[in-house]
């Protein structure tokens, strides 16, 4: 039954969360790490408020974004970024530190 408790808890957060933005007069609530992406509308008798939740990066690989004045919930899917080549590069060879290479063993040598 912890599941459901949590749950329980999760569902009082966002609606006081709600209330307070509709009390404050404001357009929004956003929210975080909760775990579930949401985007809905709560309305009380009071007004109207859209409440947000980013959702998490590990379990749902969602995010927020705000383009052309629309909020919504991004979903990382990995088709839709193709696999890039990888180039192999040749080290380079760092002069200073064989300069003070050289200047060390030198020294030792001395």
């Amino acid at each position: 039954m912890a599941g459901v408790n949590a749950l329980s808890k999760v569902n009082e957060f966002e609606n006081i969360a709600a209330e307070l933005a509709i009390e404050k007069k404001y357009d929004y609530v956003i929210c975080g790490h909760i775990h579930q992406p949401q985007k809905k509308i709560v309305e009380t008798k009071n007004g109207k408020v859209t409440y947000l939740n980013s959702g998490d990066w590990v379990e749902h690989l969602t995010a927020l974004e705000y383009q052309q004045n629309e909020w919504t919930i991004f979903e990382y899917d990995e088709k839709d970024f193709p696999v890039t080549q990888t180039i192999e590069m040749k080290p380079s060879v760092n002069v200073i530190t064989d300069e003070i290479n050289f200047y060390i063993n030198s020294l030792a040598a001395i």
